[in-house]
């Protein structure tokens, strides 16, 4: 298991499987973990853990997704010592196209967010699906606020 920390209170990575990668986790100070494997994992249990269930097809998410992944670390961050994990199996496309998406919620603006994850993981995959997915679901948000 790997983790990236891209912020104070945003990792991203690999499956979390094992007891010692569970340890891991608590003794980073993970609090909360966006799992987007296909797969949930019976061992997160001892963290808030949301499972938002997708193969990695690099075909657009629907906007739910997004809304809920939102909702979700939204709340976490309410807590000033939580941390959240993103993962998905080797944490390469999903994590870190999840991570972006996050980053690009916070505000981060595109071209940084990218910057943010690679500097993180040289070898990662910002999928031109889920990227342009989630930025269209970003739109919507900012368009709904305007009105």
């Amino acid at each position: 298991m790997i983790v990236f920390f891209v912020t104070e209170h945003l990792a991203f990575g690999s499956k979390a499987r094992l007891v010692r990668h569970i340890e891991r986790l608590e003794t980073l100070g993970i609090t909360h973990v966006i799992d987007v494997r296909r797969y949930a994992g019976k061992k997160l249990r001892k963290f808030k853990t949301i499972h938002l269930n997708f193969k990695d097809d690099a075909r657009p998410r629907p906007m739910w997704f997004y809304a809920r992944a939102l909702r979700f670390y939204e709340k976490a961050l309410k807590d000033p010592n939580s941390k959240v994990y993103v993962m998905c199996r080797a944490g390469r496309r999903r994590s870190a196209s999840m991570t972006y998406f996050l980053l690009r919620a916070s505000g981060v603006g595109p071209r940084k967010a990218e910057n943010t994850i690679r500097r993180a993981r040289p070898c990662v995959q910002i999928v031109r699906a889920y990227r342009d997915s989630s930025e269209q679901f970003l739109h919507i948000m900012a368009t709904r606020q305007n009105l």
